[in-house]
């Protein structure tokens, strides 16, 4: 009977430690190669590359709005134009490979069935009323994949585009009286300005221009809003007059400390660190909160699903500040989530869609490689 309950109690440990590591043995394969940009990234990049050839829209979604499906199939483009160019500036060998569907997304990305969702906001497009224009802060996105193009394609088609989208977006950053110009009417946010501010850095470097006198200014004004006590940025405030009109946010501070990587190393990385003190890690899956110890909210289009203070986003778009800063531990614990949510098959992600995919890659495949191809800064 003694031999009987020891052997019950041996096969229930025996259980417990599968239910716990099996998983997480699951999750992690793959992590290693990817953080030293083998196999998985090369693969993953090219499923992107296939999805971005049969052109996704709007159609491809259906959260319930015209404006977040357009949002959403932006999102698409963006990704996937950042994601493609930062492998192909790790692996020069796919560059060739990787161009065309580059284009093809920064092609997409611009369209007028694309932008919609934003002409529809403002009552005019966007990119037709440049020059003396205002707001439509969406739009540093949009050119945060052009100046990746360009980086990698100077003779791009786009780049007559890219040249005057940038010194509009520069103009209104300029101008700005509390660092934030609106992205839609009455409606601003700080992780769109760090894609402005990112997008205008990276065009520089691509064209050998030297960095704009606003700068300065505009990044001591911008910390203004990164929250002193959490570390996580306020994701929306007035233009006007600055005043917060959101928590402090874990999805806006990872998505910005990708995007001010472009622009300033020091500011991305110290919303990396306060992204990284909200840090989870049951049995060795990452996670990130949403939001910080004294705030609550619920998920929205940003954040995703917040399950038990857990952000969805927040989550994998953490992924890219581990990548930039070094912490392949940190890294590979992000990852194992990922992957054992994502569904993994065949190169992709069957949970994802054709924008997870294309963050995951994005996120995953974030570099400093960038740095060692801007142009010399004409004397």
């Amino acid at each position: 009977m003694k031999d009987d309950k020891t052997g019950a109690v041996i096969r229930g440990v025996a259980l417990v430690l599968a239910a716990a590591l099996i998983p997480r043995l699951l999750g992690s394969v793959g992590a290693t190669d990817l953080w030293e940009n083998g196999a998985p990234q090369v693969e993953l990049a090219r499923q992107v590359a296939a999805t971005a050839r049969t052109r996704v829209g709007t159609d491809r979604f259906h959260t319930g709005s015209q404006r977040y499906d357009g949002e959403w199939a932006y999102g698409t483009h963006l990704m996937t134009t950042l994601g493609l160019g930062q492998v192909a500036l790790q692996h020069p060998e796919l560059r060739a490979e990787l161009l065309p569907a580059m284009t093809e997304s920064v092609a997409q990305l611009i369209s007028p069935r694309t932008n919609a969702f934003g002409t529809e906001a403002w009552g005019q497009p966007g990119l037709t009323t440049l020059r003396g224009g205002r707001g439509h802060g969406y739009l540093g996105y949009a050119n945060l994949a052009l100046s990746m193009l360009r980086l990698l394609e100077p003779n791009t088609r786009f780049a007559a585009l890219n040249d005057e989208l940038t010194d509009a977006l520069a103009e209104r950053l300029a101008a700005a009286p509390h660092a934030l110009f609106e992205t839609y009417p009455s409606e601003a946010y700080a992780p769109d300005m760090s894609m402005v501010a990112g997008s205008v850095a990276l065009h520089d470097c691509a064209t050998g221009r030297a960095e704009r006198t606003f700068f300065p200014a505009w990044r001591a004004a911008f910390e203004r809003y990164i929250d002193p006590v959490s570390g996580l940025l306020y994701q929306s405030a007035e233009a006007e007059t600055g005043q917060f009109l959101d928590a402090p946010r874990g999805s806006g501070a990872a998505i910005a400390a990708y995007a001010l990587s472009f622009a300033d190393r020091r500011l991305g990385e110290r919303l990396h660190t306060g992204v990284r003190r909200h840090a989870l890690a049951p049995l060795g899956f990452g996670m990130r909160r949403e939001y910080a110890p004294g705030h609550s909210g619920r998920g929205d289009i940003d954040s995703g699903p917040v399950m038990f203070g857990v952000g969805v986003s927040a989550t994998g778009f953490a992924l890219a500040g581990e990548r930039l800063y070094g912490d392949r531990h940190a890294f590979t614990a992000l990852y194992r989530t990922v992957n054992f949510v994502g569904v993994p098959l065949g190169g992709h992600f069957m949970s994802g869609g054709p924008l997870g995919n294309a963050i995951l890659l994005a996120m995953s495949s974030a570099t400093f490689e960038w740095q060692k191809h801007c142009r010399k800064v004409a004397s």
